[in-house]
C-alpha cells in the first residue's frame, strides 16, 4: 500500500443539502494540494504553469473516460435525495478545508440515534442491547479520528455515518478502532488521485488516511441491498491494512485466524467469477485480490443471501472472520 497519495478536489467548493451534488460537466478543475502534511500545517508547493495545464488536460481526459464508463456508479443518481441535519459548527479558517477533531464533536444521544435510525438499516435491525454497544463504539471511533471536509460546509451525518460504517464492519470483533489511521477526508463528489497515476476516485486508503466521496458514500446507505457500499469497501481496505500490514498495534485474533479460510475460498471464487456467466462480483473486484476482498465485504452485508446461495463456503468464511451472521 502506498505511503502517500496526494488528493485534489475538482469541485466548486459548495456542498448542497441534497445528495445530488454538482455534476461533473459543470465542475471547474481546481488543483489545490490540500492533502499533504495537514497535521504539520505545511502548504504544498504550487504547480508550475506547465504542469498545471498538463494536469488539467490529463484530468479532463480521465473525466471524459470516467463519465462514459462509470464502474460502480448508478445511472439514476438524479432520484437520490437525502435530508440532512443542521450543519456542523463553523470553524474560522483560511484553509480550503474544514477540520474537526473527533474528540471535540460532542454529539448528543438523540442526534446519534436520529441519524442512525434514519439512514442505517443495519443499526435499526439491532436489539436494544446491541444498539447500546454500537453507540458506545461509535462514540469512541469518532473521538479517535480527525475529519477533514474539503468544502465550505459539513453536515453531522458525515462523521456519524462514516464512523458507523466502520463499526458495522467490526461489530463482531474485539478490536474495532483504527489507530493506524488519523484522518478521514471527505470530498463532496469524485476526487483526483495523482499517485501512482492520475485517476478519478470515489474512495481510497493511503498512508494514515481514508478518503471518501460523500455523494457515493451516501448512496451505499440509500441502496442497502445492491451490493455496493463505498464506506464498507474502504473500511475493509483499512482494516486489512491495520491487521496485516502493520505490527504497531495488537491484531484482532478472530480476524487474523479467520482470514486464511477466506483467502482459500476467495481464490476459488475469484477464478470462478472471471469465467463467463458469473457476475456476482464486478469487473473492478477482479482487478486484484485486495479489491475482491473489499467487494466481498460489500456483498456480505448487502446481499448475504445471494452470497450464501452461490458461494456458501466463502459466505461461511466471512461469517467466521467477522463473527457476524447476517442470514
Amino acid at each position: 500500500m502506498p505511503q502517500d497519495t496526494t488528493i485534489y478536489w475538482n469541485g466548486k467548493g459548495q456542498l448542497p443539502a441534497l445528495i445530488d451534488s454538482l455534476p461533473l460537466e459543470e465542475q471547474q478543475v481546481v488543483l489545490n494540494a490540500i492533502h499533504q502534511k495537514i497535521r504539520d500545517g505545511i502548504e504544498p508547493a504550487p504547480l508550475s504553469p506547465f504542469l498545471f495545464f498538463g494536469a488539467i488536460i490529463i484530468i479532463i481526459s480521465f473525466l471524459v473516460i470516467y463519465s462514459n464508463n462509470k464502474n460502480r456508479k448508478r445511472e439514476d443518481e438524479n432520484t437520490a435525495v437525502f435530508d440532512t441535519d443542521p450543519c456542523l459548527p463553523e470553524e474560522p479558517t483560511s484553509n480550503p478545508v474544514l477540520t474537526y477533531p473527533g474528540n471535540k464533536l460532542d454529539f448528543t444521544l438523540p442526534v446519534l440515534l436520529g441519524i442512525l435510525k434514519k439512514h442505517s438499516v443495519y443499526f435499526s435491525a439491532l436489539n436494544p442491547f446491541e444498539k447500546d454497544k454500537f453507540i458506545e463504539r461509535l462514540r469512541k471511533f469518532i473521538a479517535a479520528i480527525t475529519f477533514v471536509i474539503h468544502d465550505k460546509s459539513g453536515f453531522k451525518e458525515m462523521p456519524v455515518l462514516i464512523s458507523a460504517a466502520a463499526i458495522q464492519l467490526t461489530f463482531g470483533l474485539e478490536k474495532y478502532l483504527l489507530p493506524d489511521f488519523d484522518y478521514i477526508h471527505i470530498f463532496p463528489e469524485e476526487f483526483i488521485g495523482v499517485h501512482p497515476s492520475i485517476r478519478v476516485l470515489e474512495g481510497n486508503v493511503s498512508g494514515n488516511t481514508i478518503n471518501l466521496s460523500w455523494k457515493h458514500f451516501l448512496e451505499g446507505f440509500q441502496y442497502p441491498n445492491d451490493g455496493q457500499n463505498v464506506g464498507l469497501h474502504e473500511m475493509a481496505h483499512a482494516y486489512y491494512y491495520q491487521f496485516f500490514e502493520t505490527s504497531r498495534y495488537q491484531s484482532d485474533s478472530s480476524f487474523v485466524t479467520g482470514f486464511p479460510a477466506f483467502n482459500n475460498y476467495g481464490n476459488k471464487v475469484f477464478e470462478q467469477e472471471a469465467k463467463p456467466g458469473f457476475d456476482l462480483y464486478s469487473d473492478y473486484a477482479l482487478r486484484n485480490f485486495q479489491e475482491f476482498w473489499a467487494e466481498s465485504i460489500e456483498i456480505f452485508f448487502e446481499r448475504p443471501a445471494v452470497m450464501k446461495a452461490q458461494y456458501p463456503d466463502l459466505y461461511s468464511s466471512v461469517c467466521t472472520l467477522l463473527n457476524q451472521y447476517p442470514v
